[in-house]
């Protein structure tokens, strides 16, 4: 089949290898424009447009679906459109300029975490099982009929990272058998229904800020969700720190951290309180219902990314201190 691709970040430009490898044709690739990024907020390459290019695919930008966009598609003989992370709703317009058949790659299992963020939304809720679902563009966001799901496990220790190459290795080979399946007219979609409906949502600066509030799971799912980029914060004598991996404390605390946070009194009573901190148990800080969250990898503003140990031998931080 002649196939248009729509994709604008990192998970997008798997598939796109994989279709170029395939016997579908990639006629047009749709990207969009290039962004500043980056602390200097410096004008970066689309990681798509530099992919389309490396493999000599004809491409376009586009910042909106203006009318040059419309006229441009208007001109593209194509039988299927396949979208991975696009980043755009696309208006209803789109869908009656061609009889073509338009596909999603969504990474997770719908109608579970509509939206634009669902692999953060997966670790946020502390989900065992993720998966990737392959339905049909619709005007209403990922409400699309299913054309096929597939399922994998989600590890303790999975963040942003390790999830998105999960739903990209499960999520290519799906994407071409059901290509295939399209074309040979061998396979129909079915409705989502509406159990476990769930939306993601986009991310704001005050998500990435850890609140010790929280119960010990529910920041740990955080700083999950997001590692190594854009990282989970808090701040510690006046810096801004990056908790990059951290873990449950699986017992509550033991009679031995108990008497430490008796012999601070006042201060051992906020949550975010440094109940030890040393090169065997990591940074160990107190959370809500006297639990404690064990930090393990961790990212001062403006420096690398170190272990706790490291940090510990390089930052002096002890017992006593409080995270914010």
């Amino acid at each position: 089949m002649k196939i248009i691709f729509f994709g604008s970040s990192e998970i997008s430009v798997p598939f796109l290898e994989e279709l170029y490898k395939s016997h579908h044709n990639v006629v047009l690739v749709v990207t969009t424009v290039d962004r500043p990024a980056g602390r200097g907020r410096k004008i970066t390459d689309n990681v798509v447009k530099n992919k389309a290019s490396e493999l000599g695919l004809s491409f376009i930008q586009i910042d909106k679906f203006d009318d040059a966009f419309f006229n441009k598609i208007k001109e593209v003989n194509f039988d299927a459109a396949v979208v991975v992370s696009f980043g755009r709703i696309f208006p209803e317009k789109i869908f009656g300029l061609k009889t073509a058949k338009w596909v999603n790659i969504h990474p997770s299992l719908l109608p579970r975490h509509r939206g634009p963020n669902p692999i953060v939304a997966t670790l946020l809720c502390g989900d065992s099982t993720g998966g990737v679902s392959i339905i049909e563009v619709k005007p209403e966001v990922d409400a699309g009929d299913i054309y096929a799901q597939v399922k994998f496990g989600i590890d303790e220790d999975d963040n942003r990272a390790s999830l998105e190459k999960k739903s990209i290795a499960f999520g290519v080979p799906i994407l071409i058998k059901v290509l295939d399946l399209i074309e040979s007219n061998a396979i129909k979609p079915y409705p989502q229904g509406e159990n476990n409906l769930s939306y993601s949502y986009k991310i704001k600066k005050e998500d990435l800020k850890i609140n010790w509030e929280n119960s010990a799971e529910e920041i740990v799912n955080r700083v999950r969700a997001f590692s190594p980029e854009p990282g989970a914060y808090c701040i510690w004598n006046g810096i801004r720190i990056k908790i990059l991996k951290a873990e449950v404390l699986k017992e509550l605390l033991p009679d031995s951290y108990l008497s430490v946070l008796k012999a601070y009194s006042t201060c051992s009573r906020n949550n975010g309180f440094i109940i030890k901190a040393d090169k065997e148990n990591g940074i160990l800080v107190r959370c809500n219902k006297n639990e404690a969250v064990r930090v393990t990898i961790l990212q001062p503003e403006g420096k690398k990314i170190m272990s706790a140990a490291d940090f510990i031998n390089g930052y002096r931080i002890k017992t006593g201190d409080n995270f914010e």
